[in-house]
């Protein structure tokens, strides 16, 4: 059952901290707390956030582990085609401390396994990361996973670890809930909106999938903002992980 539970703010930046607190009390779906964390994610100063759950024995493919993000689906595709997750150094300190890692890309990914150094480095200045920050979080069930802020903006202070330290654990509580006690049953999604989930899991875009269909292509940016919608997924990449999960594709 959901507990509408929220621990103690922080002192420094009780402000922000309790603003957050109660939105986080009335986001009543996956798209609502997705909303909630762009929102947040631009107040902070960065571009990115992601939401992860710990990869179990066999997991390789960072679509597979997103709660939610707002990463360019493009980005996930080709995180997962470099099979980067596997060299991932930034994943590798998580597991083995609480503690935030705070982390530049230029300097991280020098550290990866030497051929998947030259993939990270490009694929991370496609997209404009230039630096960001890690939380290792759980819920009360005591899964374990992930929450990072990237982008281009200086180091966190303080105050703003402590907040977003805490906030993290918040967050990652609702997001498992919506993801796994609310994703127990299947959405409807109709029989438009699953063509075009297929499609993408099959690696068509927008256009190419309205010609195959013989739709305009807002029509379907239409059907897949549904989708997104219905599962409760941040963006394509997230509908695709998802509707294979549940069988729906």
């Amino acid at each position: 059952m959901e507990q509408n539970v929220v621990e103690t703010a922080p002192a420094s930046g009780s402000r922000l901290a309790e603003h957050y607190a109660r939105a986080l009390l009335e986001c009543h779906s996956g798209y609502d707390l997705f909303r909630l964390l762009k929102q947040m994610t631009l107040d902070m100063g960065f571009r990115y956030f992601l939401v992860v759950r710990f990869p179990l024995a066999g997991e390789t493919n960072l679509g597979d582990l997103s709660l939610l993000s707002n990463l360019p689906a493009e980005l996930v595709q080709a995180y997962d085609q470099a099979d980067l997750l596997r060299s991932s150094p930034i994943l590798e300190k998580l597991q083995d401390s609480t503690r935030p890692v705070e982390w530049e890309a230029d300097d991280i990914n020098a550290t990866r396994k030497p051929e998947a150094v030259e993939a990270a480095e490009r694929l991370y200045a496609d997209f404009g990361i230039r630096a960001g920050i890690c939380f290792s979080v759980h819920d009360t069930e005591d899964r374990r996973g992930a929450i990072s802020f990237s982008g281009d903006r200086p180091a966190c202070s303080m105050d703003e670890q402590l907040f977003l330290s805490w906030i993290c654990n918040q967050v990652f509580e609702r997001a498992t809930f919506f993801a796994y006690e609310e994703g127990t049953t299947k959405p409807q999604l109709s029989a438009r909106e699953l063509e075009c989930l297929g499609w993408t899991a099959a690696g068509k875009t927008s256009s190419e999938i309205a010609v195959i269909l013989d739709l305009s292509e807002h029509t379907v940016n239409h059907y897949l903002t549904g989708c997104c919608q219905k599962l409760s997924a941040a963006n394509r990449a997230h509908a695709v992980a998802k509707g294979i999960r549940l069988g729906l594709i």
